[in-house]
């Protein structure tokens, strides 16, 4: 029974320090946590929770869905509250700078220990203040601490259709240049098929779909000092090169494109090439779709001098640090379960993304796109570290769609983009 039907089962009686006792008595068994997940990823955590971790632990995991945004308004409410309805945070790691500081130093619960196995960027996007890159001012004299575990490996993969590609004779690209040469071929020579395609939506489809190009043509978004880098040269050439070359071989409605519209257009084959994510991949070669055997998968492409900066999308799961020590100690079990080698060879049987090198290397064949999600892994660039990302992300995204759609130039959307951003941090402390 969970905790919420606990409590109404005890009508309006149980109040005051009645409440706090009985409670306090249920939770410290502990023989049962909760953690609310999102429903996508969060479905596969449930099955994996159920299917082994219940059983090797012997702690029932009551798991709650919640739809993305709801999840995200439901952990800040959790950690502003200092509240214990949920044992276990399940974190997607752009929330993760405004949420670590209410979860616990994981090390400490883990019976075993971290596993070695672990790739090194899923380990370090994990930690709070950031191990790499500049600081929020709050943080700024702390050191790194292990706060969660990442239990979805997902990063940025590409998709190319190698039919195409052989029929206009062009190797699987390498570089963002090959991607533009092999793409205005196909564009030209292969009726009712365009080269590449845009997820061009605005806000964060926009912003995540250009990341992996505005990093490796222009490097990090921000310096040190929290300057914006992207107004420079080659950040403005970067956008160019995205709104009007690659723009030229995408469809012309790119401006309106999220995640559905480029599943479709790989998986019917009117697009040849698009950089993508490993739920994107599955459902884009899935047993209906006619361009299932003609899809491959790479890794993101590099700039002409081999940098290349897939963009990481993990999700973390933390201790709460307002719930019970009892609750913390089962936490930590069954954290340690789900990322143990035995469960997630379970995982990947059941449809998971893995984030330990063993598991990888044992189950290449799992999924069409592990090898290339596996060497993406090993390049993987987080998004920048701070609790104001998401409004950084809006006006990034704003200005990147003002420029596909035409109203304003490269220049001006990354001039744009520098002045307000640059304001929000100023306000903020940052400088």
């Amino acid at each position: 029974m969970g905790r919420r039907a606990i409590l109404s089962a005890g009508g309006t009686m149980l109040t005051g320090g009645l409440l706090s006792g009985c409670l306090g008595t249920i939770r410290r068994s502990a023989d049962s946590i909760s953690i609310a997940a999102t429903e996508g990823e969060g479905r596969l955590f449930r099955r994996l929770t159920d299917e082994f971790v219940a059983d090797e632990t012997g702690i029932e995991v009551n798991v709650e869905l919640k739809p993305y945004d709801a999840l995200y308004e439901q952990n800040r409410k959790l950690l502003a509250e200092q509240n214990d309805e949920f044992d276990l945070v399940f974190i997607d790691d752009p929330w993760f700078p405004q949420f670590a500081s209410d979860l616990e130093p994981i090390r400490q619960y883990l019976p075993d220990g971290v596993p070695a196995e672990y790739i090194r960027t899923t380990l370090d996007i994990a930690h709070w203040p950031t191990p790499r890159g500049p600081l929020p001012p709050e943080v700024s004299d702390e050191d790194p601490v292990l706060r969660g575990l990442v239990v979805v490996g997902n990063t940025q993969i590409f998709a190319y259709n190698a039919t195409y590609f052989d029929q206009v004779g062009y190797d699987p690209p390498e570089t963002y240049q090959d991607v533009l040469e092999a793409g205005r071929a196909i564009d030209a020579e292969i009726d009712g098929t365009h080269g590449y395609v845009i997820r061009g939506a605005q806000g964060n489809p926009i912003v995540t779909n250009f990341f992996p190009v505005g990093f490796s043509q222009a490097g990090r978004m921000f310096d040190a000092d929290w300057r914006f880098q992207w107004s420079s040269r080659e950040g403005i050439e970067a956008v160019r090169f995205f709104v009007q070359e690659l723009a030229d071989i995408s469809p012309a409605d790119v401006t309106k494109y999220n995640e559905d519209e480029v599943v479709t257009a790989l998986s019917h084959g009117t697009v040849a090439q698009a950089s993508t994510w490993p739920g994107t991949a599955s459902l884009a070669i899935a047993e209906n779709s006619p361009s299932a055997r003609d899809l491959k998968f790479t890794v993101i492409p590099s700039n002409a001098d081999g940098r290349r900066a897939p963009q990481q999308g993990n999700w973390i799961v933390g201790i709460n640090s307002h719930t019970t020590e009892a609750a913390k100690k089962a936490g930590g079990k069954v954290i340690q379960s789900f990322v143990s080698k035995e469960g997630q060879e379970r995982y990947v049987d059941i449809g998971g993304v893995p984030f330990r090198h063993d598991t990888f290397e044992n189950n290449l064949d799992a999924q069409p796109w592990f090898e290339a999600l596996y060497e993406s892994l090993q390049d993987a660039q987080w998004r920048p570290r701070t609790p104001l990302w998401s409004i950084i992300e809006r006006e990034l995204g704003v200005r990147l769609h003002s420029a596909l759609g035409g109203p304003i130039s490269a220049d001006e959307a990354m001039r744009g983009a520098e002045t307000k951003i640059e304001n929000v941090l100023e306000n903020a402390g940052y400088y």
